[in-house]
């Protein structure tokens, strides 16, 4: 396989992943909506620190791992803006 080959992989991934990221934020907004209906605070540290947590005992690879949890920490940072 050519490096072109591998970049058309990348290609096809990131577009799953744009998908999967736009349906993410769309249902974060509806948390936030939610939240907001209900008088929640959208920082639900506990929340968060079980989600990681989860996430790392659930991980394959220990050396992707910290880029892992770096991309989910991310996420959930973009998902709180979204939700004021």
């Amino acid at each position: 396989m050519d490096i072109n080959d591998l970049r058309k992989k990348i290609d096809q991934i990131d577009q799953k992943m744009k998908e999967l990221f736009i349906e993410r934020m769309g249902i974060s907004q509806q948390i936030g909506q939610y939240k907001k209906e209900h008088h929640l605070n959208i920082l639900d540290v506990k929340r968060e620190e079980e989600i990681i947590l989860n996430k790392k005992n659930e991980f394959e690879s220990e050396e992707l791992w910290p880029y892992y949890e770096s991309f989910i920490r991310h996420l959930m940072d973009l998902s709180k803006e979204i939700q004021k």
